[in-house]
């Protein structure tokens, strides 16, 4: 696609909650299946229109506002584009010349510009040091300036603990909420600011002193906005939790239920789904290849108007409705092996217009969706 820096179409008709399903082929290619969600209903249904595939692998690093950030490779190097399914124009932005260890990336947007933030550390890797405390750096790059800067958080506290080799599959996807983006790394929730241009370290609430990210990847983390708050949803053992984070004048009614720390403990448990009381509403979950176990629950997204939470589960992924407690099967994946990191889902918001032009029969409730993996879609290169 063309390679440009800041002629870029922008759609600000979005508002139509949808979901992403991106598949990698062994071969290295990939495919990405969009789906559409009746607000209403509940009802789902394929997007053709928005559905592409590439030769190359692509991987989904985040979304916002109906617009994509990808990563790809190239040229020994990791090329970023933020692409536009609706008019499939896509921006591959110029190197950034960063030297040292890229741990996350992240897209913001507020209807006129978007930012894409790379959080990056120092690391000695011949002596085995770092990275450390204060050692985090952010390279910014806006489609207002379409070049990238250099920012240095101060008096930022935050533990880095990444294993050798980190799946970019098992990340928590990144969230741009109230002009911030969100990122979790090792327990802890980095927020930077874009138009105040600082950051912030909140603790998660799912984190204990001897808690340890190697023992956790497994288990899988999501992070969503609802009611213009962040909530944070996370498996563990026990079920699937959900908290809010608190803004600050809901810490004087919150506490005076609870005895925490307001500076270190910013979280309220909003509720607890068991593990149990999912699985026997179906009993084709229980015959699922593997057993029911914390690891196989992924949350990805969540339906503010439905009140709706998206779980994926080996082969299948699943609605469950947080206010009457139902659990309904949406759509069914298949490809060799079964490997469940190789197919990963994502929230997204499409065009109004769009999805008007491509309401499909499939959106009704309790339809089941078979993504036609390996199917012939229309390719793009980046």
């Amino acid at each position: 696609m063309e390679d440009c820096s800041k002629n870029f179409s922008i759609i600000s008709d979005m508002g139509t909650k949808g979901l992403v399903c991106h598949y990698q082929f062994e071969e290295g290619s990939s495919q990405f299946i969009f789906l559409d969600i009746d607000e209403e209903t509940g009802g789902i249904g394929i997007n053709d229109s928005l559905s592409f595939s590439t030769s190359s692998y692509v991987q989904i690093i985040s979304s916002s506002k109906g617009f994509l950030l990808l990563s790809s490779f190239g040229e020994n190097q990791l090329n970023y584009h933020v692409f536009n399914p609706l008019t499939k124009q896509s921006v591959t932005l110029p190197h950034h010349g960063i030297t040292r260890q890229v741990i996350r990336s992240g897209l913001g947007f507020d209807g006129k510009h978007y930012q894409v933030v790379l959080v990056h550390v120092f690391k000695d890797e011949e002596n085995g040091l770092g990275p450390f405390p204060g050692d985090i750096e952010l390279e910014i790059f806006s489609s207002e300036t379409g070049a990238w800067r250099n920012h240095q958080p101060f008096s930022l506290s935050l533990n880095v603990e990444l294993p050798d080799n980190e799946f970019p599959e098992l990340n928590t996807t990144p969230l741009f909420s109230n002009g911030a983006i969100h990122w979790e790394i090792s327990g802890q929730l980095l927020v930077y600011h874009v138009k105040d241009d600082y950051c912030e370290v909140i603790e998660l609430p799912n984190v204990f002193e001897d808690w340890s990210w190697q023992s956790t990847l497994t288990y899988r983390r999501c992070l969503w906005e609802s009611e213009g708050r962040v909530n944070y949803t996370y498996t563990d053992f026990d079920g699937v939790h959900t908290w809010n984070l608190l803004k600050e004048y809901e810490h004087d009614v919150y506490s005076l239920k609870n005895v925490y720390d307001r500076e270190k403990f910013r979280w309220a448990l909003a509720y607890t789904i068991n593990h149990k009381d999912l699985a026997e509403q179906d009993l084709e979950i229980l015959c699922l290849g593997d057993q029911w176990e914390p690891r196989n629950v992924s949350p990805f997204a969540y339906i503010e108007d439905l009140e709706t939470m998206y779980l994926q589960l080996p082969g299948i992924v699943v609605a469950y409705n947080t206010k009457n407690r139902v659990l309904q099967k949406v759509c069914r994946y298949k490809f060799p092996g079964m490997d469940f990191n190789c197919c990963s889902f994502f929230p997204f918001i499409a065009s109004s217009e769009c999805h008007q032009k491509n309401v499909s029969k499939s959106l009704q409730v309790g339809a089941k969706v078979d993504l036609p993996l390996g199917k012939e879609l229309k390719s793009f290169s980046f």
